[in-house]
């Protein structure tokens, strides 16, 4: 008799864990592939309220709109982005890829220290992890001197 009880109850329990693995297997889409230094807009399917980037030093997330995300790449690597509703439920996750454009970087060795450029059409330093920490410093200084005359300060 115990074990006619037991199967109802198993079959309640399968078929929760079953929803829940296919609903989450809807937001389980393919990575969203980044460029340092670029931006792409991501659209989602209804209003936001919370926007979670699990590390916002791989990659950024700017609310242009309750429905739209600009995400910009800031250093190679993989994160991930969670966007919630009013209530907490989830409306996206996703995996964040960032790599840097090959084609654009430029990597100068001095023995054992390097120096990251941009040529595109010029050359111009920019922070890439692993550069000599003088030159990572010049370069951070620069971009955040850059920033504050950008912004008026």
């Amino acid at each position: 008799m115990s074990v006619l009880r037991v199967r109802p109850i198993l079959r309640y329990i399968l078929a929760g864990l079953v929803a829940g693995f296919l609903s989450g297997a809807a937001h389980a889409a393919e990575p969203i592939d980044l460029v340092i230094d670029f931006a792409k807009i991501l659209q989602l399917d209804r209003p936001a309220t919370t926007i979670i980037v699990g590390n916002p030093g791989i990659a950024d997330a700017t609310v242009e709109d309750q429905t739209t995300l600009v995400l910009t790449g800031k250093a190679p690597g993989t994160t991930n982005l969670i966007a919630l509703d009013a209530e907490g439920a989830e409306i996206a996750n996703a995996t964040i890829r960032v790599a840097s454009n090959d084609r654009q970087l430029t990597t100068i060795f001095y023995g054992a220290k390097r120096q990251t450029l941009s040529c595109a059409p010029v050359c111009e330093q920019v922070i890439s992890i692993g550069d000599a920490n003088e030159k990572f410093q010049e370069a951070a200084s620069q971009i955040q001197a850059r920033k504050g005359f950008s912004g008026g300060q």
